[in-house]
């Protein structure tokens, strides 16, 4: 028995089995063209590096900047068509400033639609030699940034080197900007010789194993750490425990919605070493720690076998839960109270003759518009007409939805449904389906039917009221049109100012944000997260202390800054943040000895 097990043979059936219960599901070719295998192109927005060195500030991090970009568009590995200006928009849009931190990316990053986001720094800048032998040394770190999960998916730190010539004493500065050319050439080779692990999860095997489609042959190793995604959506994390040379199996670390067959895991990249200025705090979503280990997983080739046994005997539940069929949608929520699909089925929308949105089983908000759904994203908080769903107002809305007497049908009818406005606060669950037509035939023979997809998988969802500056208490309280207060950095230290605000309805989770108003003219800090506990929400003595330390610099008096506070539901499927609104205070100056 062990040795039949054991057997190649045996294997190879086991997986022309799989693929043959898989093609009853989602049928499918079951052969394909022979054909080069290609990398993914990674849609990655590159923001201005920062420049550690001291030498040359600015405009060396710029140069730095630029010359990876060039060098990541010579590769057919990372599409890097956003442009600086595109960037710069965008984070005026979000109220960004340098430097940005790990949340900052995610944002700017979904903004831009990008698969990753690019950031980086130059490490230090060496100038060695006199005369023809005086050559110049730069260390470039960069770091790519997923954008479903903000972990850190590739990057690379690399030095490099101008060249002595002969009968040749170039300028400082051109042996410097020669060193950053070959250093970010470097740095996009380490990155584009590195391929990221990707796998599709096969099937659960109990309640926190699942089997990889991936193996040895792919870059798997046991140990390695990665993140689970459906769409742009973080479904959990895992770690692989025991690898094959075709596929493997990995302990489920964390798991948000439930990990399931068809979801795609991507390794998270270790970087060797990480400057100082490009470490961040992680965010909500990041994986606990595990500690690494060769072990193997308590999954045997035995266990292997009998799930295939399994299969092949009927057990199709460990399928169950996948997308449903093959023109099922899939949606994730990459913000709060947003929607998102992918607009590339159905030509873009051209055959698509209504997108609706479900919310708790019940019609919501029809998109029946193409280029509404060709953008991919909806807004879940408000009407097609930019209406508010959340309020106090108390109004209905009237949405007309186009329904099949069967499915499929060659005709259908439109109704009207009511949609009343509710407080925020409230929870639900959304879904989508597709109606589609299909045409056959030509001319008179041309015959149209109308489809509904399968519905899509939930998203939870609460609408989050924002913290505006009339929920701000105190003597930090701000009126936009009055202008800021100021505020003596000893009042923060004692606790005799504090910076608190009213808890906001559907909000259970909270940080702040400071930072100035001119870019340069005063530092940035952003708390820990802080759990709402009653009516009102407080900062932490030791975090408004830590603060004020960070303020108590005599270069800081009389500057502005601005600082806001983030908020959300945990139960939700996204992990995104209500932002709120701006705040200003004036930093005052010591006050006079009495």
């Amino acid at each position: 028995m062990r040795q039949l097990i054991h057997s190649g043979a045996v294997r190879g059936l086991c997986y022309v089995i799989i693929m043959a219960l898989v093609s009853t599901i989602a049928p499918m070719p079951l052969a394909t063209p022979a054909g080069a295998q290609l990398m993914p192109t990674y849609s990655v927005g590159v923001v201005d590096f920062l420049n550690e060195s001291g030498v040359q500030g600015e405009l060396l991090a710029r140069l730095a900047t630029d010359a990876v970009v060039v060098e990541m568009g010579k590769t057919n590995r990372y599409d890097v068509s956003i442009t600086r200006s595109q960037l710069r928009e965008q984070m005026e849009r979000l109220d960004m400033h340098p430097p940005l931190d790990k949340l900052d990316l995610l944002r700017l990053g979904d903004a831009l639609s990008t698969d990753a986001m690019l950031e980086g720094a130059i490490k230090s800048v060496q100038l060695a030699g006199t005369g023809p032998t005086r050559r110049a040394s730069v260390t470039l770190v960069v770091q790519m940034i997923d954008g479903a999960s903000g972990e850190i998916i590739n990057g690379a730190v690399q030095t490099g080197e101008s060249s002595a010539r002969v009968a040749y004493t170039p300028d400082d500065d051109s042996l410097i900007v020669e060193a950053v050319n070959k250093a970010a050439f470097l740095c996009v080779k380490t990155m584009v010789d590195y391929i990221i692990p990707e796998a599709t999860v096969l099937v659960n095997l109990g309640e926190d194993q699942v089997m990889l489609n991936k193996g040895v042959r792919d870059g798997l190793k046991a140990g390695m750490r990665m993140i689970v995604l459906r769409e742009r959506e973080i479904i959990g994390y895992i770690e692989v425990r025991t690898v094959d040379p075709r596929d493997s199996i990995a302990k489920i670390t964390k798991s948000m919605r439930g990990v399931q067959p068809e979801d795609k895991a991507r390794a998270i990249f270790e970087m060797p070493t990480v400057s100082a200025a490009l470490k961040h705090a992680p965010l909500p979503s990041s994986a606990p720690p595990t500690k690494k280990t060769g072990a193997r997983g308590t999954i045997s080739k035995l266990a292997k076998f009998l799930v295939v046994a399994g299969i092949v005997f009927g057990i199709g539940s460990l399928f169950r839960g996948g997308r449903g069929g093959e023109d099922s949608s899939s949606v994730s929520a990459s913000s709060p109270m947003t929607i998102r699909w992918d607009p590339t089925k159905y030509d873009h929308g051209a055959a698509v003759v209504e997108l609706q949105i479900l919310r708790e089983d019940q019609i919501y908000k029809v998109l029946s518009n193409p280029s509404d759904y060709d953008r991919g994203w909806t807004s879940l908080d408000e009407t097609i007409g930019g209406q508010p769903y959340y309020g106090d107002g108390g109004a209905s809305y009237t949405v007309s939805y186009a329904r099949l007497a069967a499915n499929p049908g060659d005709s259908y009818t439109q109704n009207d449904a009511t949609v009343n406005q509710e407080p925020y606060g409230t929870t639900h669950r959304y879904q989508t389906r597709v109606l589609y037509q299909q045409t056959t035939g030509t001319g008179e023979d041309a015959t149209t039917t109308y489809r509904y997809t399968p519905l899509s998988n939930q998203i939870t969802a609460t609408a989050v009221e924002q913290v505006g500056n009339s929920d701000i208490l105190g003597a930090l309280a701000y009126d936009p049109l009055v202008g800021p207060t100021d505020i003596l950095v000893s009042r923060l230290a004692l606790g005799l100012d504090k910076f608190e605000w009213y808890s906001k309805d559907g909000g259970d989770i909270y940080y702040m944000k400071v930072e100035p108003v001119v870019p340069g003219t005063g530092p940035t800090w952003q708390s820990q997260q802080i759990y709402e506990t009653g009516p009102t929400v407080i900062l932490p003595t030791a975090q408004q202390s830590a603060l004020a330390n960070l303020l108590n610099n005599a270069a800081y008096v009389d500057e502005v800054m601005k600082w806001r506070v983030y908020t959300r539901h945990q139960g939700d499927t996204s992990s995104g943040w209500v932002v709120g609104e701006d705040n200003r205070f004036r930093i005052g100056g010591t006050p006079p000895t009495p």
